[in-house]
């Protein structure tokens, strides 16, 4: 990503034009410069919010501290006056794979052999022992920014752990994994998947629930619905907010954080941005892959439960089941912001 790649200066004259027009907000995603210190400088240069966007900021077993050190790094920064928020995941980061495309693994040095050659002719290479052996070595000492620790408790086949398949095969779930055919779906649930230790991630002044990366990675995961996944579990389930506080989060929060005039709350004057839900059965569905991309290719996407409509500045979009067939879309390019 440029964030990740791009110079110190680059990145400066990118954001300057913020500080001139005196609005608006500044988002980077991962890279050297995603740090509360390096954002609250910025924010300090320009006058304007600043938000980060990492998966260091998310709950991992691995190190379980580092994430709340984060969101005290930005809180600090807020009580100095400056404008430093994270996008906060209220549900795990799922990652779909295959052994096809393993593209969770590849940080650790053992696929550098995996990459070179096609992906039909890498069943060969998993069957090797000395490639799992380095693996293995790769897992007990993990070099920085990885995704994958080595915790097969995180992964799953058809919903199944596979440290539980493994088990019932008698093998070790590493072994287990590379035994699969290369086209077996796997989902890694990496991040933000410990509900004790995520709630307060969620609940800090620091936060604001944002974070879909809905069709950002078609292929491998869907983070759509993230709200109704808000209402469902962190609501109905586990009591951790009330309905009027995970609304206030989901609207009126980041509209004000965000700068965006006349939405976020309902007040006359107002655009009316409205859904209707029913709060016992609003929730999503778990991930589906479909084929409706040009030449035959797949996407996931996931399903809204319990929703009876969705209104747009007024104009009713979506009845619960279906959308509405109109001439023209009542949404609007977003061009103004508050100071």
């Amino acid at each position: 990503m440029p964030s990740t790649i791009c110079e110190d200066a680059e990145l400066r004259a990118l954001v300057e034009p913020l500080k001139e027009a005196g609005k608006g907000v500044f988002v980077v995603a991962a890279g050297s410069k995603a740090t509360p210190e390096y954002l609250e400088q910025m924010a300090a240069e320009t006058g304007r919010p600043m938000f980060m966007v990492t998966v260091l900021t998310m709950y991992n077993r691995a190190q379980p501290e580092r994430a709340l050190q984060y969101y005290e790094r930005c809180a600090a920064a807020q009580q100095r006056g400056r404008e430093v928020c994270i996008h906060t995941s209220c549900q795990p980061l799922s990652f779909d794979f295959t052994l096809r495309e393993p593209y969770i693994l590849y940080s650790h040095d053992a696929f550098d052999r995996v990459k070179a050659v096609p992906p039909e002719g890498r069943a060969t290479v998993y069957r090797d022992r000395s490639f799992r052996k380095r693996l293995r070595e790769n897992f007990l000492k993990p070099a920085q920014g990885i995704l994958f620790y080595g915790d097969w408790s995180q992964v799953e086949q058809d919903g199944v752990p596979v440290t539980e398949l493994a088990q019932r095969e008698g093998k070790d779930p590493l072994d287990y994994v590379f035994d699969l055919p290369l086209d077996t779906q796997l989902v890694a649930k990496l991040y933000q998947n410990d509900d004790e230790a995520v709630a307060p991630l969620l609940k800090h002044p620091a936060g604001v629930i944002a974070l879909s990366d809905a069709g950002a990675h078609l292929v491998y995961f869907c983070d759509a619905g993230y709200g109704l996944h808000f209402l469902a579990h962190w609501v109905r389930e586990t009591g951790t907010f009330t309905l009027q506080e995970a609304v206030r989060r989901l609207t009126s929060d980041p509209a004000r954080k965000y700068r965006i005039p006349g939405r976020g709350t309902l007040a006359p004057g107002n655009h009316a941005d409205l859904l209707l839900f029913d709060p016992g059965e609003v929730g999503v569905s778990e991930l589906q892959r479909v084929r409706d991309m040009p030449a035959g290719g797949a996407r996931m996407i996931r399903h809204p439960r319990g929703v009876h409509g969705v209104w747009v500045n007024g104009v009713r979009v979506f009845d619960g089941k279906d959308y509405e067939a109109l001439p023209a879309g009542p949404g609007a390019v977003l061009r103004e912001f508050s100071p």
